[in-house]
């Protein structure tokens, strides 16, 4: 479209991949780390060069300039055109202001007609109940350098909500312009008027304590905990029940249903007990869902009404592969990835093996991948195993990666409406002896 570029941490997603430690990196991958690995197995001949995604290379990342008074615009070739940008990356606006004014600038060039579609895209916010969904093309004539508008309808409700949040997107540029690396994507937050004065005078919001819970197939109960936060005004209730996955129903567990209850200013959480029942069977882990509904007195929360419980095996050590787990390094890995739409669907990732150090995750179409991730043997000259997976998702997610030889885990999260970035972690499994 008239030469333009579109940046490509922006162009696409919505979502932001951060690893919990927050060993992120931009940099490729040249898999030295398997050159000197116990397999033999090399990618780089006899090097003894580090992984060029080593934790030093994190110092560049280029998200480090991720606050909002920061200009992205850096030297260099930047085109006559000029680039387009959302003048910050977070807009604030109250639920009853009835519109939100989202401002666009061209700046460095304004050589010819240059053009930008913009979108928006739900966040926690949904389209039609908590604002009014836009798209449109903002339009610069030669030598125009001037700011440009477009609004952004907010609807007005009674509930306690709290802080939501609109995704808006840039694209689709014309004229030989660029959309700007770093504000070519921004926040817009809805900040909720509903109730008014503090917590203690809110009904709040129900919902789960994670997105994902975990228990030992010999755990005899899962204990999966109920939030109600940003108010404890008057009673509430909540329904609850869990629902199969690839867990059988009276075979790994006993199925559960019910109702709990907060009393007028009762702010604590609730749990919910899940049996597990255990049997000498190796079947790798099976996940189940348990889902919240019908709350009263209080708003059930859009994104947290429904988590996956993952009962994980524990008759083998060795992973066993399935339609919801990748084995790398002949069974010694385990991975697992859980999802979360805005809307409050859930499910599991389903796995690709590529080889025995890599593979890929879809999650609805075999066609359309979500996510690859790898993991090296870095133990000969690093003592570590490294575990590096990029995804290309708006999705909520859950990455698991559990060495079933030492019993280290670690989950990787990702929150909803940010832009996705490459996740390294050279440390956690330092499990190599």
């Amino acid at each position: 479209t008239g030469g333009a570029r579109l940046d490509g941490a922006r162009g696409f997603g919505r979502a932001i991949i951060p690893s919990s430690d927050g060993e992120n990196s931009n940099g490729a991958d040249s898999d030295s780390a398997d050159s000197d690995g116990a397999d033999g197995d090399s990618d780089s001949g006899d090097s003894d060069s580090a992984d060029s995604d080593s934790a030093d290379s994190d110092s560049g990342d280029s998200d480090s300039g991720d606050s909002d008074g920061a200009d992205s615009d850096s030297a260099g070739d930047e085109p006559k055109a000029g680039l387009i940008k959302f003048d910050q990356r977070r807009f604030t606006v109250a639920e009853d202001a009835g519109v939100a004014v989202i401002t666009v600038e061209r700046s460095k060039g304004e050589d010819g007609e240059v053009s930008v579609a913009f979108h928006t895209f739900d966040g926690e916010a949904v389209a039609g109940s908590d604002y009014t969904a836009v798209d449109g093309i903002l339009t610069w004539a030669d030598g125009d350098g001037s700011a440009k508008i477009f609004a952004v309808p907010i609807l007005d409700d009674d509930e306690a909500e709290g802080v939501e949040t609109v995704v808006l997107e840039l694209a689709d540029v014309t004229g030989g312009a660029e959309v700007d690396p770093l504000r070519g994507s921004a926040v817009l937050r809805i900040e909720a008027s509903d109730g008014g004065g503090d917590d203690g005078e809110r009904s709040g919001v129900i919902k789960l304590a994670e997105r994902a819970f975990q228990v030992l197939e010999s755990g005899a109960l899962a204990v999966v905990t109920v939030e109600r936060s940003k108010g404890e005004s008057g009673p509430a209730t909540v329904s609850y029940a869990t629902h199969p996955a690839s867990a059988e129903e009276g075979v790994d567990y006993t199925a559960v249903s019910g109702t709990l209850s907060w009393d007028d200013q009762d702010g604590a959480s609730k749990t919910i007990l899940v049996p597990i029942l255990d049997d000498d069977l190796t079947e790798g882990n099976e996940n189940l869902t348990v889902e919240l509904s019908d709350a009263t007195g209080a708003t059930l929360d859009r994104q947290r009404k429904a988590s996956l419980l993952t009962i994980v095996d524990d008759d083998s050590t060795e992973c066993v592969p399935n339609d919801a787990t990748l084995c790398l390094h002949g069974g010694r890995f385990r991975v697992e990835v859980a999802w979360a739409t805005a809307q409050g669907a859930t499910g599991t990732g389903h796995p690709l093996a590529l080889s025995d150090r890599a593979g890929l995750f879809w999650f609805f179409d075999p066609g359309n991948v979500e996510l690859l991730i790898k993991i090296l043997d870095g133990c000969r000259k690093f003592d570590s195993f490294w575990v590096f997976f990029s995804a290309t998702t708006d999705l909520a997610l859950e990455v698991t990666v559990t060495d079933t030889v030492a019993g280290v885990s670690k989950t990787y999260r990702n929150s909803m409406g940010q832009s996705a970035r490459p996740v390294k972690d050279v440390t956690t499994f330092a499990t190599c002896k």
